[in-house]
């Protein structure tokens, strides 16, 4: 019976624990309107239909990309949203980043985001339903620590525009990571 109890105050402990991680880390911006957080990404150009998971910060501040050792967890086949951000379809720059590859290098959401050309079409619908179109403007390369002010501006940056920011992983891989980041702009389709 004691062996039972200890189980069952195990799992209720993990469970906790679960939902702890994952308020922690998809809660949304008290400014943005729940009706307008992202919910489906869609890249027809990619065959991408994913589902897209809010995020915020790291400790050092940087954006959040969440990683798992699990082959199949839904860190790879979806994509995050940037929630200290603008949300698509606001003024500003929205910014949903995802894995170009899974622990042992498969390939991940973003594996073939270095393809799309200008004019290639992304959709990003939201919780109240609504459709939002962007078109890809061009794509660029930073390096991993990135520290240009206007290469961070031009990406997170605060505008009057309505811009989606597509960020991967690219460049060579060090045993720690990729060296250098991949950035899709896109503007929204009036």
């Amino acid at each position: 019976m004691r062996k039972l109890l200890l189980y069952l105050c195990l799992v209720v402990l993990i469970f906790v624990g679960v939902l702890a991680y994952n308020y922690n880390n998809h809660i949304t911006l008290a400014g943005t309107p729940t009706e307008l957080q992202p919910v489906r990404l869609q890249i027809p150009r990619l065959g991408i239909d994913a589902g897209i998971i809010n995020v915020g910060t790291t400790a050092s501040g940087q954006m959040d990309a969440p990683v798992s050792q699990a082959i199949n967890s839904p860190y790879w086949t979806n994509a995050f949203w940037y929630d200290q951000g603008a949300a698509p379809g606001q003024a500003g720059n929205a910014v949903i980043a995802g894995h170009v590859d899974r622990v042992g290098g498969d390939p991940a959401i973003f594996w073939s985001l270095d393809t799309l050309k200008p004019g290639d079409t992304i959709l990003v619908t939201a919780a109240n339903k609504k459709t939002l179109t962007f078109t890809v403007a061009r794509t660029a390369s930073y390096p991993v620590n990135v520290s240009n002010i206007q290469a961070l501006k031009e990406i997170f940056g605060p505008t009057t525009e309505h811009h989606l920011n597509l960020i991967t992983c690219s460049g060579t891989w060090t045993g720690q990571g990729y060296d250098r980041r991949l950035v899709v702009f896109t503007n929204q389709a009036s």
